[in-house]
């Protein structure tokens, strides 16, 4: 009998709840680099190479180095790169009221560095990041000095960890540079490091130095770019989940009880088989097993369960650099991190003094608040690189923020918390990044996007109840093709559970009229929507529905407007506790978070902070704010026309999206599809292979295989300005080429060639362009040519016209079938000596780890095996290196040049 087959790692746990490492020491071995959590726990093994793989240890030794968490595995060309950072110090999303309640710490993610997965690329980077952890181990007799984990301004904000981020971020831009020891006591300011990170930095080559690998500076500036998104509010935790609201949490717990009670009405109630105390367990709704409390308001789900397995999937942003990790079940090892914002702080509101008794001393009520935004991983990216809705129903720059709120009266714990979303316009549209303020452009018309933004509405009320609809775009002008569009929209969809609610923000509030905005909160339904409300772990109320907020960014306007709807609902929770939340250290501190907010969203998807956050921040608008934001409307400008290319082709290939192919494509043409676009394009493609496999193919002959390749548009000709994609099939008895027309699913031209017309295939580099790294590597260009003798050959062309001939009387009807309308074949006269060739190119692959020289042996191989012939295969360079170098015009290689320098 076969044994009973096992779960993959990834689905199996301990016995005891996994918990995360916080402190891993790294150490370098013969065999590769050595992960060893302190105590003697289990490490693992990290073997040398791009491929290499990772190996769990029973016990390693520890090593000097320690580390705060690893992120992920990047596995580029020449190398893969270990990305770690370095311990961090964590601050309390709440203070805690006695010593016996969790901390919940939340830690900002920063000293991250890239450990390459090379022997010696290692050890310069492991003595670098050793020397870096001695020189800031605390000196003798010297007063400790704490700053912000990002900087923040403002009234009641909590001490946070020391940020070495943005010294460290600095010193491992280049390194050669010598590693210079950071002072604690020069806490760098906020303006300096949110601006000084995006500004690139100019290295001199050394002349003594070695010629590089073909893609090192490549690679270099790959990772330098993972390190500057990740630098870029990220946050985590060792401990809970923060990936998902508090309602959100509370009801998971309520669906297990609910599950539990269930299966113990299953199980009788006498004479059973189970002892009493399993059926007592399962009908225990609080069975710790599913959740439990973690002080008197929080709850935690899950707690057997490893954390990434809790984690939201649209906020585990680390999930793919992971892979390796969680496929081999070493959940102590994943760290998830989410990209957002999370700051709390307090506040006190005084009591004023009794009628009876006005001579009484009161003590004013602390007040604890926290916002938490969560930024989506699906459809990620920047601000012009990604916009509206794709094909899944995920829309750009997804966020969800979360306002939460505790207070204590009376010796009773009060817990609320408030959840809004942001998200892009549910439409295909885009913009120009050229100019300052681009018209948004429909892409595609407004009914073909019916589905998925049903798709995306189904997942928003699933997930949060009756969803409104605030649309803050300009209903005239350059906005209003979008704004009617989403408008017709909503209202053709017909949905009950969605309500749409327009405000034009540009015309309510210009002239500087911001008390206008109270008219859009006083039109919103509150008291429908309410607010998650717990009472000493007991919930008096939940939040029915969600607000979703717009404009075109969802950013500055929508900005401006979640705030003043989380004001207006702080003031309900507040009453409810006869509490009143009015006096200026309240605005303050209010304030203060909600700037914070919008400017980290805002430098997550354009680079720079929020426009109109002074009006957030301070409750007016003034000249300095207006000069700030024409700044900040400049460099937006810059970031959007040139750095952003390459830093969504960076964020695609870290979110897994897209494979390594992604930078070929923006070497080439120096922009990046999303991977919603490839898919479709893929699909495009295999569609076209069985049209036309049903539109060519004699009777009597079954497909063996089909591929789409790159090839000159005429035969005989390897190297040519004019190519396309050509559709090449192989059957029994012959290979089809045909080219396709995709707009109109139609052959315009095929090919037959017979098995044994062939003479010869040749099999080797297809190199057609030197100026970039991804064009000159031979596994990644590379193609075949099918040499044959054009005796049996015919050549149709679908023309549909007058010009067309019957095909000849010799010709067999049988090659052509019935359904197919009739073409032209045209026959030249014939020496029987004479040779030609189709060449053809290998498509770079979009998917899987296949090479384009992988693609074509399977493809030659196949041939060789349906021609049953020795000798037929050779071996040889369809254009080398030499000849593509001497085929590139000096023009060419300057305008490229230039390019290059101005994007990447």
């Amino acid at each position: 009998m076969s044994p009973a087959p096992s779960l993959p790692p990834r689905f199996t746990v301990p016995p005891l709840p996994p918990t995360l490492h916080r402190r891993i020491h790294l150490l370098p071995h013969d065999a590769g680099i050595i992960l060893a959590p302190p105590g003697g726990a289990p490490g693992v093994l990290i073997h040398w190479g791009v491929r290499g793989k990772i190996e769990p240890l029973d016990g390693a030794e520890e090593g000097e180095l320690v580390l705060g968490g690893v992120l992920g595995i990047a596995r580029l060309w020449d190398a893969a790169y270990l990305f770690v950072f370095l311990p961090r110090t964590g601050t309390p999303l709440f203070p805690p009221h006695d010593d016996d309640e969790p901390s919940h710490e939340v830690y900002t993610l920063g000293d991250i560095h890239a450990i390459p997965l090379t022997r010696d690329g290692s050890a310069v980077s492991i003595k670098r990041l050793i020397a870096l952890q001695e020189s800031r181990k605390p000196k003798p007799k010297s007063a400790t000095r704490w700053s912000l984990a990002i900087p923040i301004s403002g009234a009641g904000a909590l001490p946070q960890e020391r940020d070495h981020l943005a010294a460290s971020s600095d010193e491992d831009e280049d390194d050669d540079e010598p590693l210079t020891p950071e002072a604690d006591e020069s806490p760098i300011p906020t303006k300096a490091r949110q601006w000084t990170k995006f500004i690139p930095k100019f290295r001199k080559r050394s002349e003594s130095s070695a010629e590089p690998p073909k893609r090192q500076e490549l690679e270099e500036k790959i990772v330098r770019q993972i390190k500057r998104e990740f630098e870029n509010g990220f946050f985590f935790s060792y401990d809970f989940d923060i990936t998902h609201s508090l309602q959100a949490k509370r009801h998971t717990v309520s669906q297990r009880a609910a599950s539990g009670a269930a299966l113990a009405d299953l199980i009788p109630k006498e004479n059973s088989l189970f002892p009493p105390s399993v059926a007592s367990t399962l009908r225990s709704s609080n069975d710790t097993a599913t959740g439990h409390s973690t002080g008197e308001d929080f709850v935690e789900p899950d707690i057997y369960v490893p954390l990434w397995r809790r984690a939201d999937k649209r906020f585990f942003w680390n999930e793919y650099l992971m892979k390796d990790f969680i496929d081999l079940g070493l959940h102590s090892y994943v760290v998830p991190v989410m990209q957002g914002w999370v700051q709390s702080s307090t506040f006190t509101i005084p009591i004023p003094p009794s009628p009876l008794d006005p001579i009484a001393q009161t003590s004013g009520v602390p007040v604890d608040i926290a916002v938490i935004s969560r930024r989506s991983r699906d459809r990620a990216g920047l601000r012009y690189q990604r916009r509206g809705i794709d094909d899944n129903g995920h829309v750009a720059n997804m966020v969800e923020t979360e306002m939460a709120v505790r207070a204590k009266v009376e010796g009773k714990m009060s817990l609320f918390s408030f959840t809004q979303v942001r998200g892009s316009i549910p439409l295909r549209w885009s913009q120009s990044p050229y100019s300052m303020k681009p018209p948004p452009v429909l892409n595609e018309p407004v009914d073909k996007t019916y589905a998925v933004a049903n798709l995306h509405f189904n997942d928003l009320v699933s997930r949060y109840g009756h969803i409104t609809i605030i649309n803050l775009s300009e209903q005239h002008g350059k906005e209003a093709p979008i704004t009617n569009g989403y408008k017709q929209l909503t209202t053709e969809l017909e949905r009950d559970d969605v309500t749409y609610a327009e405000f034009d923000f540009h015309a309510k509030c210009s002239g500087m009229k911001w008390e206008n905005i109270v008219e859009l909160v006083d039109s919103l339904d509150f008291e429908t929507m309410g607010y998650l409300w717990t009472l000493q772990g007991e919930a008096l109320r939940e939040q029915q529905g969600a607000f979703r907020t717009n404009c075109i960014d969802c950013l500055d306007r929508t900005n401006v407007v979640q705030s003043a709807i989380a004001r207006r609902v702080l003031v309900h929770m507040l009453i409810q506790l006869g509490l009143q939340a009015e006096g200026p250290v309240v605005e303050n501190v209010f304030n203060d978070i909600w700037a914070n907010n919008g400017d980290m969203i805002s430098l997550c998807y354009a680079h720079t902070s929020a426009l109109k956050g002074d009006f957030v921040r301070t409750g007016k608008r003034d000249f300095s704010g207006m000069l700030h934001d024409g700044v900040s409307s400049l460099s937006r400008m810059f970031y959007g026309a040139i750095s952003d290319f390459f830093a969504q082709a960076v964020i695609s290939f870290l979110l897994g999206h897209r494979n390594l192919a992604v930078f070929s494509e923006f070497l080439e043409t120096l922009t990046s599809e999303d991977a919603v676009s490839v898919i479709k394009l893929d699909r495009l493609r295999n569609v076209a292979i069985e049209t036309c496999s049903a539109r060519v193919l004699s009777e009597g002959e079954d497909k063996i295989g089909g591929w789409i390749l790159l090839s000159p548009e005429a035969k005989s000709i390897r190297i040519s300005s004019a190519t396309e994609e050509k559709i090449l099939i192989l059957t029994q008895k012959a290979i089809y080429v045909a080219s396709f027309n995709y707009s109109l699913e139609k052959v315009t031209e095929f090919t037959r060639i017979p098995l044994a017309s062939i003479t010869q295939i040749q099999r080797g580099a297809y190199i057609l362009s030197t100026l970039q790294e991804a064009s000159r590597d031979p596994k990644e260009n590379a193609g075949l040519i099918i040499q044959f003798s054009p005796a049996d050959e015919s050549t149709r062309y679908s023309t549909y016209s007058l010009r067309n001939k019957a095909p000849p009387p010799s010709a067999a009807s049988s090659e052509h079938p019935p359904h197919t309308p009739l073409p032209s074949v045209q026959h030249a006269s014939i020496d029987p000596l004479a040779k030609e060739f189709f060449a053809f190119k290998a498509l770079p692959g979009q998917s899987g780890d296949a090479t384009c020289m992988e693609t074509v042996k399977d493809i030659v191989s196949q041939l060789e095996k349906a021609c049953k012939r020795d000798g037929l295969v050779v071996e040889k360079d369809i254009v080398s290196l030499t000849e593509a170098e001497s085929s590139t015009t000096l023009l060419a290689k300057m305008d490229y040049a230039f390019k290059r320098a101005l994007w990447l």
